[in-house]
């Protein structure tokens, strides 16, 4: 009686698959199906076109805003746009800025701490650093927004000294001496983690308080291609999995996809789980296939093309509200970025300073001051900057000397190292350290073995680690007037 059972339900499935096959296989034949894959294909490629104009467009765009008013706006907002809301730890870096403006930071330059500034470097000794900028606490912060006073609490409380100077060296990764020891690689891999967690927390504040989330959206043409094209992709290809045969791995593999395609969905934003959903087509199909060529070699390609639209769409884009402003941005980023302009080189030493700081916010620091003709300054009518003008170009393991120009320190460290092809390291280390991207991670110090990748944009420290030699602490042994 079971045999009889178990045949009559193996010829139960027998039955309903011929009968689904025979409905579907004609399917494949039919011109309106035909029509359906070509007129995806063209739409793939529209949504190409449409970016590509998009992107044209921006670029040729100048915006509305001058050259004063975006030197004048708050360091933090251009991050914010440049960045498309995604902060990192270079970007603090911005809110300083405007706190130097509103009075209640100030800023100079020292040495960097001994086990940095005598790195031999991996690659290249020129690029280890010799000075950092060492902020200090002038006033009440009352006067700063939520998300100023939450940053400075956070950074000067665990990195700096006394809670009132920070320099930048407190919040750097290993030295190459420290990344081949295991105990140092404990500690930083801690830092890394905790400087991480402080920077996603500040970024929700600063979200949550000046309310920038609505500055960022997702980009209409990629809602296009996850929410509308992919589904109809995934019909197509189940189409396939059912015609002449039910091929179960097909099946599988669909339905794998499906999963896929309910995490793109909830982060549409990351490239590589789109591909991993096509990859889940393509291997659907693959082990489907039987006889209908013409059909899934357009299905192929078609996937492959969403593939490459994908890569070529940006997961983020500046609303309409802020187009202006990136506009702008953008525009003088592209003219600063051959240097200062001779004819805004005649300004005060203090709008001199601003440039220097917007550059670095919009990541051309070194570029703009190393294509600078700074020569054009032996002419200005401030004597202290003609004085700094003809002096030599001063070494790049020393600080500035005494000068009256109190408040502008980095337009006093680019006359100071002209000519040197990073002269703003100082103020973009420890965000973009280039000797020591490896570091040799033993078993028990909480990683594996071999070379792991030390991100230096999300360093982060813990303010446990002090002492002369390796200490963070903007007062442990290296701390003051820049000296070990």
């Amino acid at each position: 009686m079971r045999d009889v059972l178990t045949d009559w339900q193996a010829s139960s499935q027998f039955y309903h698959s011929v009968l689904v096959q025979r409905q579907l296989a004609p399917i494949l034949k039919e011109a309106w199906l035909k029509q359906l894959m070509e007129g995806i294909m063209w739409v793939l490629l529209g949504i190409i076109v449409v970016q590509l104009l998009i992107r044209v467009r921006a670029r040729l765009s100048k915006g509305p805003f001058t050259d004063e008013e975006v030197e004048q706006a708050d360091p933090l907002f251009l991050a914010y746009l440049r960045s498309k809301g995604r902060l990192k730890l270079k970007d603090t870096q911005a809110t300083m800025f405007q706190l130097i403006r509103k009075g209640i930071l100030s800023m100079r330059v020292v040495k960097t701490k001994g086990r940095y500034r005598n790195d031999p470097g991996e690659s290249n000794p020129q690029l280890t650093p010799k000075t950092t900028l060492e902020y200090s606490v002038e006033s009440s912060v009352t006067s700063s927004s939520p998300d100023e006073q939450g940053l400075l609490q956070w950074l000067f409380s665990t990195y700096g000294f006394g809670k009132q100077r920070l320099r930048l060296d407190a919040l750097a990764g290993p030295s190459e001496a420290e990344s081949k020891r295991r105990e140092a690689m404990k500690y930083y891999r801690l830092k890394e983690k905790a400087l991480s967690e402080g920077v996603q927390s500040w970024k929700e504040q600063v979200v949550e308080t000046r309310d920038w989330g609505q500055l960022i959206r997702t980009p209409l043409l990629l809602r296009l291609l996850v929410y509308v094209m992919f589904p109809i992709l995934m019909l197509l290809t189940g189409i396939v999995c059912f015609v002449d045969r039910v091929s179960v791995p097909g099946v599988i593999g669909l339905a794998a996809t499906v999963v896929i395609w309910f995490l793109v969905i909830r982060k549409i934003h990351v490239r590589l789980l789109y591909q991993a959903a096509c990859v889940g087509l393509i291997i659907s199909l693959t082990v489907a296939i039987n006889g209908n060529s013409a059909f899934t070699s357009s299905l192929y390609s078609i996937i492959f093309l969403s593939i490459f639209v994908r890569l070529f769409l940006p997961a983020r884009e500046v609303a309409p509200s802020a187009r202006d402003w990136e506009a702008s941005m953008r525009h003088w980023r592209k003219r600063y970025r051959k240097g200062i302009p001779v004819e805004r080189l005649s300004e005060s030493p203090e709008v001199l300073e601003q440039i220097i700081q917007t550059a670095l916010v919009l990541g051309i620091g070194s570029r703009c001051l190393r294509k600078t003709d700074w020569s054009v300054l032996q002419q200005h009518h401030d004597p202290e900057l003609r004085r700094l003008a003809d002096r030599e170009p001063a070494s790049d393991n020393s600080v500035p000397g005494s000068t009256t120009l109190k408040h502008t320190p980095l337009l006093v460290l680019a006359l100071h190292l002209r000519g040197i092809f990073r002269p703003m390291f100082a103020a973009e280390f420890p965000f973009d350290r280039t000797n020591y991207v490896f570091a040799t991670i033993f078993p028990d110090s909480g990683g594996s073995s071999g070379h792991t990748s030390v991100n230096t944009d999300s360093y982060s420290g813990d303010g446990h680690h002090h002492g002369s030699d390796s200490g963070d602490s903007g007062g442990g042994g290296d701390s003051g007037g820049g000296g070990d």
